[in-house]
């Protein structure tokens, strides 16, 4: 306890020195917690329920596809005759956002509110293991329902007023039957859903090439995971014997339950791998600035040192005592990290963010503080401890006593002068390297930016339309659509109006195709548009003819293709006029036009294979209105969505522009640019912040040999040169090992940016630059009071 005591007492008397290390390292250590909490809630924490780790799920693999959902029928074979699980439930990749009207009963006009649909099976609640807040949940029959019945989230729940009389009320024509508990965060980090429904009829079809489910699934007592991928690999076999069309070469894995679905965890460890490392890469500037603080307390404290060595003191004893106020700053600086990580955690569980189509809409993230943070937050606390104590522990144990005689203890020892130097090199090598991840991140960003999406996305704005969900029939939608494209084009400053199933990098459905004659049908991607979707878009058109109003439902299906689509059935042929069978049943179609390449998923994609059916044979249920105006398309928005309205539509989905579409389409390289960007801002500031201190200190060490050299004549810029060579020797050394580091770091990570080289010379030499020319003005303020001042005065108080 005393020697506890007297370490304190020694931070407290340089107390300024002590509150900058808590201070940078407690910053860090925030990150830090908040970026473990983040990974393990995304990929390690289960669906809440009962029993959580006995939940698993089940996708495809296939030959072209390593990550793939299920169809309804394969989805009803595994869930009848698999030895292992107590029940399957099934969760379609279906999550609609609508406006909805909902307000007092007593209302006559209710205001519209952000609801987000989520399908899921009857038995989805039952295989969680969940009991409802308020009401009940889905049972038996619920899923023949025809979406007439709901389960409210408790955060919508919340959002909404809290209701405690909320079941047997509708919303959106839904019947409000239960309330989730407050735990249940659905099956989907992030988005849960505000209303949990039973299947739609095109969700449960029939065609085992419709595959959009995700199976999740409650593990029998007594069987293991490993049971379980053999039990399915016999079923995916069998399967595969009866329907060899649609089932060969699909193998079903089963995998341990997460938050997100399976297709997106290999992104989310990897995304999770390189934050994580930029986070321990800013805690280690923190560990640099608190060991040079450290080493600067250590210093007066040699002669110290030396009378303990006198009177029979050990070095290990030593090195323990200076140790320990390295691990009390470390202590209270993860103290302090964790507990306004955890404020931070639940204050903003839940965070509102800007969707395209419905505006604000709050996501429930509903970090998670476990076993496995708390134990990583000692861990580095211990870590961090030996980084920050040991380089100051080291030289205060070792005192020289014909040095401390000599005096040069005060003056400046070479061998303290030389750790410090090297902290000053990891630190800007380390700051380097941050802000080398930072300029790839918004590099990659910019190229996919400058990327041709295949149409003309200047001034185009588009707005959703759902005409069944709103309860029109088919040949009712049909008219609507007629009457959308009229209304439309009839505002002043649109020039060309189209109407579509999917706008580009939206994506669209798969079709098998093949030839007559030929082999196993391909997969192609396809969306159904109307005769003025090319020209509206600016799609050029290579070979043939688009759609014309003579293409109507009675006559032969016709098809426009994309290039890589001929090249790739036809290499060495015009396709034109050929004919090929396409969906499920095979049905005949004949190809009239090619038109260019473009993006259909996302910006980055590869180019690909797809085909357009033409609207007026190929009704669909769900289509988004595209209109090309003469200027800012974001002054039409307001107008299109009137326009909208005005021919019967309710819903008030907002429309967006292409621009919108785009940063939806960029969202996760735009997260992770961000998250980047905030922790490279951060290490900068810290790396600012030491560099300052550290050459401040050096600096002043040098006082008395400044006063001699001015008092024998040197003028301020030779003094300012011997600081500016030392600063070129540690910051040069600092940012080219930083700079080889990130070359390196570029190399391993080069597939995961767009546009970038093995040497990314556009980022490396600014960050370089940028590095010295930081280096060099801390180091001129931190020595110009020290250059300009009387040479006596700075003889005297030396």
């Amino acid at each position: 306890m005393s020697a506890l005591l007297r370490s304190l007492r020694i931070l407290r008397r340089n107390l300024s020195l002590t509150l900058i290390a808590i201070l940078s390292l407690s910053m860090a250590m925030l990150l830090a917690v908040v970026g473990l909490s983040i990974s393990e809630t995304s990929l390690m924490v289960p669906p809440p329920g009962e029993s959580s780790d006995r939940l698993v799920e089940v996708y495809l693999r296939s030959p072209g596809e390593n990550i793939g959902h299920v169809s309804y029928p394969d989805y009803q074979y595994y869930r009848a005759n698999n030895h292992v699980f107590t029940d399957v439930a099934a969760i379609p990749e279906d999550i609609s956002l609508m406006r909805v009207p909902f307000g007092p009963d007593s209302a006559t006009s209710k205001p519209l509110v952000n609801i987000a649909f989520n399908p899921v099976s009857e038995n989805y609640f039952s295989v969680l293991g969940i009991r409802p807040f308020l009401g009940r949940l889905f049972g038996p029959g619920d899923d023949s329902a025809n979406r007439s019945v709901a389960v409210m989230t408790y955060s919508c729940w919340k959002r909404l007023g809290s209701d405690p009389k909320i079941v047997g009320k509708l919303i959106g024509g839904l019947s409000i039957v239960g309330v989730t508990p407050k735990e249940f965060t659905g099956s989907m980090f992030g988005i849960n859903g505000d209303l949990l429904v039973p299947p739609s009829g095109n969700e449960i079809s029939a065609k085992r090439d419709e595959r959009h489910l995700t199976l999740l699934a409650r593990l029998r007592p007594g069987i293991s995971l490993a049971q379980a991928r053999a039990d399915l690999v016999v079923l995916s076999g069998q399967l595969a014997h009866a329907y060899p069309t649609d089932d060969k070469g699909r193998m079903a894995i089963v995998t341990r339950a997460t938050l997100l679905p399976p297709d997106a965890i290999p992104t989310a460890e990897l995304v999770s791998s390189m934050l994580l490392v930029l986070v321990l890469l800013v805690l280690l500037i923190a560990c640099s600035n608190v060991a040079n603080l450290l080493l600067a307390i250590a210093v007066g404290r040699r002669q110290e040192a030396t009378i303990k060595v006198a009177l029979g003191a050990s070095r290990g004893r030593l090195i323990r005592d200076f140790l320990r106020e390295g691990a009390i700053i470390c202590a209270v600086s993860s103290v302090l990290g964790y507990a306004v990580a955890s404020f931070v955690i639940a204050r903003y569980s839940t965070v509102n963010v800007n969707l395209p189509t419905l505006g604000s809409y709050p996501l429930g993230l509903k970090l998670h503080l476990g076993i496995v943070v708390v134990a990583s937050t000692i861990a580095l606390m211990a870590v961090a401890t030996l980084a920050t104590g040991l380089p100051g522990a080291l030289y205060a144990s070792s005192p020289n006593l014909a040095e401390i005689l000599a005096g040069e203890a005060v003056v400046g020892a070479t061998r303290k002068a030389i750790r410090r130097n090297v902290l000053m090199v990891v630190e800007v090598a380390v700051c380097t390297v941050v802000l080398v991840g930072m300029g790839l991140c918004v590099r990659s960003l910019h190229n996919l930016r400058q990327l041709s999406p295949g149409f003309s996305a200047r001034n185009l704005v588009t707005e959703m339309m759902f005409p069944r969900e709103e309860g029109h029939s088919d040949s009712q939608g049909k008219l609507l659509y007629d009457k959308v494209r009229t209304a439309v084009s009839a505002i002043p400053g649109v020039q060309s109006v189209a109407v579509s199933e999917d706008i580009p990098l939206f994506g669209g459905s798969s079709v098998p195709v093949r030839l007559p004659g030929g082999a196993a049908p391909v997969s192609v991607r396809a969306g159904v548009v109307d005769y003025n979707y090319f020209s509206t878009l600016g799609i050029p058109l290579i070979a043939g003819r688009v759609f014309s109003s003579s293409d109507t439902a009675p006559s032969p299906d016709v098809l426009v293709i994309n290039q890589k689509m001929a090249e790739t059935f036809w290499p060495s042929g015009d396709p034109v006029g050929k004919e090929v069978l396409t969906g499920d049943p095979p049905r005949s179609a004949v190809i009239i036009g090619v038109v260019g390449d473009g993006k259909y998923d996302d910006l980055a994609e590869k180019p690909q294979a797809y085909m357009y059916y033409a609207l007026s044979q190929h009704y669909n249920s769900g289509a988004s209105v595209i209109a090309r105006t003469t200027g800012d398309p974001r002054l039409w928005a307001t107008l299109v969505a009137k326009a909208v309205r005005s021919v019967g539509f309710k819903s008030d989905v907002k429309p967006m522009t292409f621009g919108d579409v785009e940063n939806l389409s960029l969202l996760p390289e735009r997260i992770v640019a961000g998250g980047v960007a905030a922790l490279s801002t951060l290490g900068l500031v810290l790396a600012i912040v030491g560099l300052f201190g550290t050459v401040s200190y050096s600096v002043s060490e040098r006082r008395r040999e400044f006063g001699i050299r001015v008092a024998l004549g040197a003028q301020p810029w030779q003094l300012l040169r011997l600081v500016f060579r030392q600063t070129l020797l540690v910051a040069g050394s600092g940012t080219l090992l930083g700079a080889l580091f990130g070359v390196g770091a570029t190399m391993l990570l080069r597939s995961q940016f767009y546009g970038i080289g093995s040497v990314e010379w556009s980022v490396l030499t600014p960050v370089a630059a940028g590095m010295l020319l930081l280096s060099f003005t801390i180091t001129y303020l931190s020595a110009r009071s020290y250059i300009k001042v009387d040479p006596l005065e700075t003889i005297r108080h030396a």
